[in-house]
């Protein structure tokens, strides 16, 4: 693409803060190879507490290849290459315990680092963390008491939902929002889990406790070393598949099968319960078990609603209440989202601006924003221009582009993309928008 220089910006999906650098502008002529920033705005220097993302804005003169830094209580956090024009560096502070940091962010040659702003943020987020926990004995009569895990910052208040669970659907309980629980005869075979919701005044977070054991009839014990499934046996070999292998890959909203055979020595085993472990990738929802059941010829099945990517583990006790399965299968669904694009308009002069808009479907966007590269298409190989961040609440984004040195007609080919190193603590897969055109006349 003529108008500018591709940017490739490195590791910048994978690091803990996300660095957004959009060049805009003409290239500013001199002599001087000293980054020199200027004109520097955003809500990182604003003033007063920050919560979520802050940024920062500085030009950068003269011509140039410079690497922009942000430096946190001592630590460089960030790392990145800028050439020409304006620089926008995002910071995430849902990444940083709240309460004063120290932030330098610099820009420098190689030989001659600038400094672009210091000084000291606070930060306000909700609280991080949380591992809830439950004690207590599994008898009808018993009392439950839930531990809320730490949490950073301290939360101001802490709220409990207790839930029922039995085949994998948990419901809560009426009236069941205190820090402990009494079990009682409706809650015979099911398992309980607490839900826990530490909040203070900039939002808050929920998390959820592992089930308990099946909760017993008083004195009642759980069957240990009960055979599971006819022809049960410690050898039992469990072959599993999603799809046709252990990986399956598939669009957002579509449904995949989980399935396969048990059998001993080659003798189907009939009946047997297996569990099937559920785990969403980070940053989105807890783990969850399901259970399904061996059919007459050893082999089973199990549909996966549509969601985000999901590591799936099949697991097979040849007894009950073994302290370790008897086989494993691990197998892994890869959901891959959908990108639109829209960019108005689609034909224009030199010096006009085009703008594009478009969301990425899908949710689980962390707070920070998803980072998304603006690409355009140089022969066959599409080339990274600059990256925007995606809302985290809508997955909405946008962003601008002023032609000002097109001396031809000509057509370029845009799109845009989660980037291809995927992007960490996001649940789906890398993918892009369908391709847009736009023609410009001098």
């Amino acid at each position: 693409m003529s108008e500018r220089r591709p940017l490739r910006l490195a590791g910048a999906a994978a690091a803990a803060l996300v660095l957004v650098l959009a060049l805009a502008g003409a290239p500013l002529a001199g002599a001087d190879t000293s980054p020199d920033p200027s004109d520097i705005t955003g809500t990182l220097i604003a003033g007063g507490a920050i919560s979520g993302t802050a940024d920062i804005d500085f030009l950068v003169n003269p011509d140039g290849t410079y690497t922009a830094t942000i430096t946190v209580d001592g630590s460089e956090l960030v790392s990145g290459s800028v050439t020409k024009a304006s620089a926008h560096l995002y910071l995430d502070t849902t990444q940083l315990a709240d309460g004063a940091h120290n932030v330098v962010v610099a820009v420098g040659d190689g030989t001659v680092s600038d400094t672009v702003w210091s000084g000291t943020i606070e930060t306000l987020n909700a609280p991080r963390g949380g591992l809830p926990t439950i004690a207590g004995s599994n008898e009808i009569g018993a009392t439950l008491t839930a531990t809320p895990g730490s949490w950073s910052p301290a939360p101001g208040a802490i709220a409990y939902q207790w839930e029922s669970c039995s085949d994998g659907v948990c419901t809560p309980l009426d009236g069941a929002t205190g820090q402990s629980y009494i079990l009682t005869a409706a809650d015979a075979d099911s398992q309980l889990e607490v839900e826990v919701t530490a909040s203070n005044a900039d939002g808050s977070t929920v998390a959820v406790s592992s089930p308990t054991a099946t909760v017993l009839e008083p004195g009642q014990s759980a069957a240990v070393g009960t055979a599971n499934g006819g022809a049960a046996c410690a050898g039992a070999q469990l072959t599993a598949a999603i799809g046709a292998g252990a990986t399956e890959r598939v669009s957002l909203g579509q449904t995949a099968t989980v399935h396969g055979e048990l059998d001993c020595d080659g003798t189907p085993i009939v009946g047997a319960t297996l569990d099937l472990a559920l785990a969403p990738a980070s940053g989105t929802t807890p783990m969850t078990h399901e259970e399904v059941q061996t059919a007459a010829d050893g082999s089973f099945s199990y549909t996966l609603t549509s969601g985000p990517s999901r590591d799936i583990t099949v697991a097979y006790s040849a007894v009950t209440g073994a302290p370790a399965p008897t086989a494993v299968a691990t197998l892994a669904l890869l959901v891959t989202p959908r990108v639109t694009l829209r960019i108005t308009p689609r034909s224009t002069t030199n010096g006009h601006t085009i703008a594009f808009a478009g969301r990425v479907l899908g949710g689980f966007i962390g707070r920070g924003g998803l980072p998304l590269d603006i690409e355009y298409r140089e022969g066959s190989r599409w080339m990274i221009y600059t990256e925007v961040l995606a809302d985290p609440a809508t997955g909405r984004f946008r962003w601008h582009y002023t032609f000002r040195r097109t001396t031809e007609s000509i057509t370029y080919t845009f799109r845009v993309a989660i980037p291809a190193t995927g992007v960490a603590g996001y649940p789906y897969q890398p993918a892009a928008s369908p391709p847009r055109s736009v023609h410009v006349d001098p």
